[in-house]
């Protein structure tokens, strides 16, 4: 049987370089689910949004990951990532901050402003992350 290996590297470190079952992750275009033997594929990560990891075992682990691409070649998965996280590293204080501060940029910019849309951008990442940590820590409720 065939494995797929999975590499997740961002600017600051090599998040995740082992053997896997398979990966789903958000493109620009859709989320996408890879299996050993996928055709090759080139394409974009989402602004924001998840990783979600199978194990062979078959235990899941899921991870917030933005702005870059993925590469899957002779059966290794790349995603390339400007930002990667798991769950249990976001910091929740830090993400009400920049979901605050995003909000407060937004307030009175013309909608289609590039200021507004970065600002826009930095608050979807924000909430990902918010929504991916209250979710793996069973919180649940956004406020």
């Amino acid at each position: 049987m065939s494995e797929l290996h999975l590499r997740i590297v961002t600017p600051d470190r090599t998040i995740i370089d082992r053997k896997v079952s398979s990966v789903s992750f958000v493109g620009t275009d859709g989320r996408y689910g890879v299996l050993p033997n996928h055709a090759p594929l080139m394409t974009g990560i989402a602004q924001s949004g998840t990783a979600m990891i199978t194990e062979a075992d078959g235990k899941t682990s899921e991870l917030f990951v933005s702005d870059g691409f993925a590469q899957v070649q002779n059966n290794v998965l790349t995603l390339v990532c400007e930002a990667g996280e798991f769950a249990s590293e976001i910091d929740l204080d830090r993400v009400k901050a920049a979901e605050a501060s995003a909000r407060a940029k937004m307030d009175g910019l013309d909608k289609l402003s590039a200021e507004f849309l970065k600002a826009e951008a930095s608050l979807r990442k924000a909430l990902a992350r918010e929504v991916l940590s209250r979710r793996s820590s069973g919180t649940g409720s956004m406020r």
